[in-house]
């Protein structure tokens, strides 16, 4: 009678525990149904209800940021997701909107600095989780220690050394006048948003170069902050000096990951 009993409790368990991880899953579907139709408050009081029993879920922690920066909390977006870098190889989705983000900060306090802000076109780009992770998580002590320091990013193809050095190189060709190679910086689609075209850009950047006598460059206060395999967000201090001209910015650039070589694919000045 006794192992009876506990066959048929061990049963219902499972029965159970298969009916709400289909919940679960269901729940995750219609809240990304609610959030794809931008009914975004409904969408919210589902992924928390979902957190509650999943706390380090990260498609969940994605999809909470994602709604937050499409409201416009573009601060609250970053700070949900710089709390929930883990060491999981499988949440590139995290470090892509985080980097996504990062630059489109950048992006709408440099416009603002130039007066030139556009509402129609500043649209943060972001990926959704579509799907929920089979494997959820199952303890909270198992999910601290998977959580890194907030201040260090993943360590995968592209490594933060690699995005200091290469600034210091493209700053270095700059200086010396060696045009092949800083316009070899930047990816073959970039040009600024101020120019019809690649060509009218390089031909405005070289004329400039080419005028001045002597150019200094030095960069200082670098700091990589979203980062992943593909692509990374440095800010920094840049000091030039010419032989008519002189000034002090900040800068965010975005590098990226082209064909296995490093490219500058953004670049925000922070006067």
């Amino acid at each position: 009678m006794r192992i009876k009993t506990i066959i048929f409790f061990s049963f219902a368990c499972f029965v159970v525990s298969v009916s709400y991880a289909s919940d679960i899953h269901e729940n995750f579907q219609n809240a990304n149904n609610l959030i794809l139709s931008e009914k975004f408050r409904e969408a919210k009081k589902i992924l928390l209800k979902i957190k509650e029993s999943n706390p380090g879920n990260y498609q969940v922690i994605n999809n909470l940021a994602y709604i937050e920066a499409k409201q416009g909390d573009i601060d609250k977006a970053i700070k949900i997701l710089r709390t929930s870098i883990s060491k999981n190889k499988d949440i590139d989705i995290i470090y892509k909107n985080l980097t996504n983000l990062y630059a489109f900060q950048a992006n709408i306090l440099y416009e603002e600095a130039l007066s030139i802000k556009d509402t129609n076109k500043n649209e943060v780009i972001l990926s959704l989780a579509n799907d929920l992770d089979p494997q959820l998580s199952k303890s909270s002590s198992t999910q601290k220690n998977n959580i890194l320091d907030q201040e260090k990013p993943a360590q995968n193809n592209m490594q933060i050394d690699d995005v200091e050095n290469f600034i210091y190189e493209w700053a270095s060709f700059w200086q010396n006048k060696n045009y092949q190679e800083y316009f070899n910086c930047y990816d073959d689609q970039y040009f600024p948003k101020n120019f019809k075209s690649r060509n009218s850009w390089m031909s405005d950047r070289k004329e400039k170069i080419q005028n001045k006598k002597n150019i200094e460059i030095k960069i200082s206060n670098t700091k990589v902050f979203g980062f992943n395999n593909n692509v990374a967000l440095i800010s920094f201090t840049q000091a030039y000096n010419s032989d008519s001209f002189s000034d002090v910015v900040k800068k965010h650039t975005l590098i990226s990951l082209v064909n296995n070589t490093l490219k500058i694919t953004g670049e925000y000045i922070l006067k």
